[in-house]
């Protein structure tokens, strides 16, 4: 809440809702109209970037088109009964009220039992050990096949933080495309995840099941002319003027879509009724973010690093010169070449840095905010 109790119109703690989504028009018109024709695409970006925002974008406007919408995220998923059990609950909870009883009579003939989850979570399902979990998965994942075949109805389904699937099993793509290669009739399917390396190893490497079966989809920075708009448009409703903060602001998030609408909410946080944000407002502004925000997500990040990593992200950050270069090497520590090129792999492949031919290094590291952290000596925050 701002100094006079008036809620901050921007979200930054969680996906937004499709309306108050910036500059993706493109983006999920392309998504929508490879369903339609029944192609299936892949969406890889780094955390934080608006990947699911973009996908329920796209769900939301599938469903205009006459379709259903089903998405099921895999975070965190460890074995085939993990990952059949996130498809019955997605179905079961997003499917609208005219399918309903039909999913509750097909789910039925499964054969699943039914066991409690603790704690807070909802009760889940365990398949029937003589059915195997692998049998049990092919038999939820032909839920679009059977809904089409029953109702006529095709469906777009959102598979987010795919790559979380390798560690459910060696072959388990294996066995979703064993399955899903059948639906080109009654379903579009959308690959989305979030560690790059991961989801090159699924898409891109000829020995994988899905190699070759998904359009990329590229989701770049946001334009700074769209959010100019959106973050002036929010300020004004709200009776504030961005006013001089404005500039920095674009400078320094430079379209990254969580981190704009951070620093866009705490300089709201810091400009009273009828009042105007300055240049002054958005350090202090970025200075609490740093502080309490943002400083222990930072310090996790930074720790989940390898040495190699971290020297050469710093090299990235600091963007003084080549990663191999002299100067830059003793800078930051490190000699040989081979280390710097196997750790900026790690990087890309964890979507911490990606490639920019604008910089002096040659990459830019994607989240500005960890970027000023580490160039400020990794203290503050």
């Amino acid at each position: 809440m701002s100094s006079l109790g008036q809620s901050s119109p921007f979200t930054f703690s969680e996906p937004v809702a499709p309306v108050d989504l910036i500059d993706r028009d493109k983006e999920a018109a392309l998504l929508v109209e490879r369903a339609l024709g029944g192609h299936n695409s892949r969406l890889v970006a780094p955390r934080r970037y608006g990947k699911t925002s973009l996908l329920r974008r796209s769900l939301a406007d599938i469903e205009t088109q006459g379709l259903v919408g089903v998405y099921v995220n895999f975070f965190g998923v460890l074995t085939q009964t993990d990952v059949a059990a996130r498809i019955e609950s997605a179905y079961a909870e997003q499917l609208p009220r005219r399918l309903a009883r039909w999913f509750d009579g097909i789910r039925r003939t499964l054969r699943a039992s039914v066991r409690a989850g603790g704690g807070p979570l909802p009760v889940s399902v365990e398949l029937a050990a003589s059915d195997g979990p692998e049998r049990g998965l092919l038999d939820w994942l032909a839920l679009p096949r059977q809904l089409h075949a029953a109702k006529g109805v095709r469906t777009l389904i959102v598979f987010d933080e795919f790559q979380d699937v390798l560690l459910a099993g060696e072959r388990i793509d294996a066995v979703i495309r064993s399955e899903i290669e059948h639906h080109s009739q009654a379903a579009s399917y959308v690959f989305a995840g979030s560690h790059v390396g991961m989801m090159r190893e699924l898409f891109a490497s000829k020995r994988r099941a899905f190699y070759g079966q998904a359009g990329a989809v590229e989701l770049g920075p946001l334009s700074p002319e769209d959010v100019a708009e959106y973050v002036g448009e929010r300020f004004s409703e709200a009776g504030r003027e961005i006013g001089g903060a404005l500039g920095p602001l674009l400078d320094f998030c430079d379209g990254h879509p969580q981190r704009t609408m951070l620093l866009a909410h705490s300089v709201f946080e810091r400009v009273g009724s009828k009042g105007q944000a300055d240049a002054s407002t958005f350090v202090q502004a970025l200075d609490h973010v740093l502080a309490v925000e943002a400083g222990d997500e930072l310090r996790t990040q930074w720790s989940a690093l390898t040495a190699g990593q971290r020297r050469a992200l710093t090299a990235i950050a600091e963007n003084r010169g080549s990663l191999y270069g002299h100067a830059v090497q003793a800078r930051v520590g490190g000699t040989r070449g081979g280390s710097v090129t196997t750790a900026l792999r790690g990087l890309i492949d964890a979507g911490e840095v990606v490639s920019d031919p604008t910089s002096a290094t040659g990459y830019r590291v994607v989240d500005p905010l960890f970027a000023y952290w580490v160039q400020a000596g990794r203290q503050n925050g």
